[in-house]
């Protein structure tokens, strides 16, 4: 690991009271600059949850880089002061810290607050340092504490409390810095952390306009929906706390629509040095009433707005990636609610909101206006690095929708989802992580990721095995959750080697991978296998129930097999490669013994010392197994798992093999198609899945089948196939320096692409002549790169000149 070191800065909080629980805390910070001349000054910031950074009142960072437990990442913020700037510079920060009795999060750590800043210039000199008496802090009281969470996993909703002067501290206005007090020193600071991943952008976005203006009505039938019931059944404790005035979720989304009673008129604002804003001037009639702002595709980040109210009044605000069957933005888990006293106000949202919709909800006697709101883009930031394109637009469209997703679902780790959980699952990333490396040509994610659970201590994890997601926080701090996802860092592990080359950093993570792979070896029953695990998971699907995991699970103990190998070719272990090859073999007799699939179903049973399978199979088994490197040269198996199964087989599929959902089991199967060279059905199979999410329209892939499961990274992995396996522009290796060269041209006529390795840019494109059987293609690479050609049956016959010369086959 990379650690930190701060000049003078010292971690601080603010005073709170001993010895009483305090499970949120919302502060605030503040210190003056006095820059006598243009330049570009640093501020590094670490904090533990979240806070906002403002210079002289405006946004100017959000943060932390998330990472493990005892541990912070430290950003570094450059910020130009012009000659127009210099003097007195305010510097403040909201910071929030997050933390439930239930210690139950996939987001963060749920660690008390903490704040450190350093500010320096251009020569390196401190210009401030928390733990000074610069420095001045105050409990924030505007944003209410005790409220419902925004999901099961998630921590509390936004409700603000606000009037005019409440945020005015921020710029250093004159008289509302009286409350403010000496900060105190955090007694046990962390280990401070590099930030490798890039930082954020705060790209604007508009709405497409103003979609509709409707009343709302209670509708007693209305199911508030699951999310609420998980939030409270997971967090017992937490909700048994909050006051019952604090409680509005459930009456959000038990609103429907209604004809509009009111008056409300649209006019065009002119803003100095902005262009033209749309303002919405209404007033309510019989009942409240909302105003939905929409856009074609879904985009992640910080809701703004500004708004004149003339009496108190009350706005929730609902965001959305999707819409109802009747059109309708339903209510849901993430609103934020404003309580405002008469006045005007800008208003930005502390958390991202991935938002292709918004409906702002109105509850007041007087007239408010309101001016069309936008989204402050806290994503990636994506160069557009990799490339792909085709003459099918089809494709074109699933590729960018994969980047989308991958996007999305990027920041400082990989995230499964960008709102619901924004959790750093295991399992998703190990495909998250094609597309970072093919379409953004970038390893700083996923390295801090990788470290992240590295840094996790093996003597508080159960049998050392690695938490389900993390920076994440449990009751049980040292319960893994889904066990066999520790199973898939490892082979992640051994692909960012593959990718990077980086043999430190694999070193680095030696100890704590042995100590996981000895909890591991640990849990081998008498059957040879690894038996009575916990928590398993193939699949949202058949493939999940007890009958099919337990009392072993095979499609999990192919995966550890292939894990322990790839271990093994890291570290060269030599236990481990024995150990792999013990269960490899048991496994392979299995396959020996009749069933109705290969060898029989996913799970099995030891009885009277002797091993065999179960009865019930599953198409999300059969793909593990595998992808972990099984049934191989069972042409039977896979023609099987080829041509009868997936999201549209060529031919009718078994009905006592269980289906495929798409986390992950088709996943998986993409990737096992891919690498069987199975292009055709590769490219059948992921049209047809995806090109129906998309006329869905919010423009990323989701997690199953329906819109409603919403955009999930994993799908990354789309993009890099069709960059890998259509076009045939492998992933960069650069360990070795080396790019595999595939093309799959099928029926298109041309392709095109662009990868990036730490040498600088790979480029590739070809043209197809499918009457001549030729194949033209230019590719160009870095020095000291080289090609390996893998052509394809179907191109056996063609003539193919590479840069203008034929390619000896």
């Amino acid at each position: 690991m990379e650690t930190y070191e701060f000049k003078q800065a010292r971690a601080v909080w603010i005073k709170t009271e001993e010895n009483k629980a305090v499970y949120n805390q919302f502060a605030g910070f503040y210190t003056e600059l006095n820059v006598k001349k243009a330049e570009r000054i640093t501020i590094e910031v670490a904090a533990r949850s979240y806070y906002r950074l403002y210079i002289n009142g405006s946004i100017c960072a959000d943060g932390p880089a998330r990472t493990s437990k005892g541990y912070c990442r430290v950003d570094e913020i450059m910020k130009e002061i012009t000659a127009e700037e210099t003097g007195k510079i305010t510097v403040a920060l909201e910071v929030l810290a997050i933390d439930k009795p239930e210690k139950y999060s996939n987001d963060c750590t749920l660690e008390p607050g903490m704040l450190v800043v350093e500010i320096c210039g251009e020569d390196g000199r401190v210009l401030s340092a928390t733990g000074t008496k610069a420095w001045r802090g105050k409990n924030l009281k505007y944003r209410r504490l005790l409220v419902e969470t925004m999901s099961h996993s998630r921590g509390i909703t936004e409700w603000y409390d606000l009037n005019e002067k409440s945020r005015s501290w921020i710029a250093g206005q004159p008289g509302e810095l009286q409350d403010m007090e000496e900060t105190v020193h955090v007694k046990d600071e962390p280990v401070y952390l590099k930030r490798r991943a890039p930082y954020p952008t705060y790209r604007v976005h508009m709405f497409d306009g103003l979609q509709r203006v409707t009343d709302r009505k209670t509708a007693p039938e209305i199911d508030p929906g699951m999310v609420i019931t998980l939030s409270k059944m997971m967090n017992r404790e937490w909700y048994g706390q909050i006051p019952e005035e604090n409680y509005f979720l459930e009456a959000v989304c038990k609103e429907k629509d209604a004809p509009f009673t009111g008056i409300y008129r649209r006019e065009k604002k002119k803003k100095e040095y902005q262009k033209d804003v749309m303002t919405t001037e209404a007033s309510s009639g019989e009942n409240d009433f909302s105003m939905v702002w929409s856009r074609r595709e879904s985009e992640l980040g910080f809701i703004e707005f500004t708004v004149n109210t003339e009496s108190t009044c009350v706005i929730d605000m609902v965001n959305s990636d999707h819409v109802t069957l009747k059109g309708e933005v339903k209510g849901n888990t993430y609103v934020t609610r404003y309580c405002l006293e008469k006045g005007t106000y800008h208003l930005t949202t502390m958390e991202p909101k991935l938002t292709r919709y918004v409906k702002l909800i109105f509850r007041t006697n007087g007239k408010v206006k309101v001016e069309d709101p936008k989204i402050l883009e806290y994503t990636y930031p994506d160069e557009n690095t990799g490339w792909f394109e085709c003459d099918d637009g089809d494709l074109n469209r699933i590729y960018d929708a994969s980047r989308k997703t991958l996007r999305l679902n990027t920041l400082d780790i990989f995230m499964d989802c960008p709102q619901r959980e924004r959790g750093g699952w295991l399992c998703d990333s190990q495909f998250t992580s094609y597309g970072a490396w093919q379409m953004f040509g970038d390893l700083s994610v996923e390295k801090d990721f990788i470290e992240n659970f590295m840094l996790t201590d093996p003597d508080e994890m159960e049998h050392a095995f690695f938490p389900e997601v993390y920076p994440g926080s449990k009751k049980d701090p040292g319960d893994p959750g889904i066990e066999n996802w520790s199973f898939w860092l490892i082979t992640e592990l051994a692909d960012y080697y593959d990718r990077s080359g980086d043999n430190s950093f694999v070193e680095a993570c030696r100890g704590r991978v042995s100590r996981f792979i000895e909890g591991v070896l640990s849990r081998r029953g008498e059957s040879g296998l690894l038996e009575g695990l916990n928590t398993l998971f193939v699949d949202w699907s058949l493939s999940n129930r007890d009958f099919c995991l337990k009392p072993i699970s095979i499609p999990n103990n192919c995966l550890a097999v292939h894990m322990l190998e790839q271990a093994y070719w890291l570290y060269g272990v030599e236990e481990w490669k024995k150990a792999a090859g013990e269960m490899r073999e048991i496994i392979e007799k299995l396959d020996e013994m009749p069933g109705i699939f290969g060898g029989g179903g996913d799970g099995a049973v030891y009885q009277n010392g002797q091993l065999r399978r179960t009865d019930c199979a599953t198409e999300s088994g059969a793909a593990l197994e595998l992808w972990s490197g099984f049934h191989k040269n069972d042409r039977r198996y896979i023609r099987r798992f080829v041509d009868s199964m997936g999201y549209s087989p060529r031919f009718r599929p078994d009905p006592n093999v269980g289906r495929s959902n798409l986390f992950i089991g088709l996943m998986i199967r993409f990737s096992v198609l891919a690498k069987m060279g199975e292009i055709d059905a590769l490219v059948r199979e992921m049209k047809d899945l995806y090109l129906s999410e998309m006329r869905i329209g919010s423009g990323t892939l989701f997690e199953n089948y329906s819109g409603f499961s919403g955009c999930h990274g994993f799908n990354a992995a789309a993009g890099a196939f069709l960059t890998n396996y259509v076009l045939g522009l492998g992933e960069p290796k650069q360990r070795t320096k080396t790019i595999r060269i595939s093309p799959n041209p099928r029926n298109l006529f041309w392709a095109a692409g662009r990868a990036r390795c730490e040498d600088g840019e790979i480029t590739m494109n070809w043209n197809a002549d499918h009457v001549t059987h030729e194949l033209e293609i230019n590719l160009q690479m870095p020095k000291g790169w080289k090609a390996e050609y893998h052509i394809p049956f179907a191109l056996t016959a063609w003539k193919i000149r590479v840069n203008g010369e034929q390619l000896k086959k």
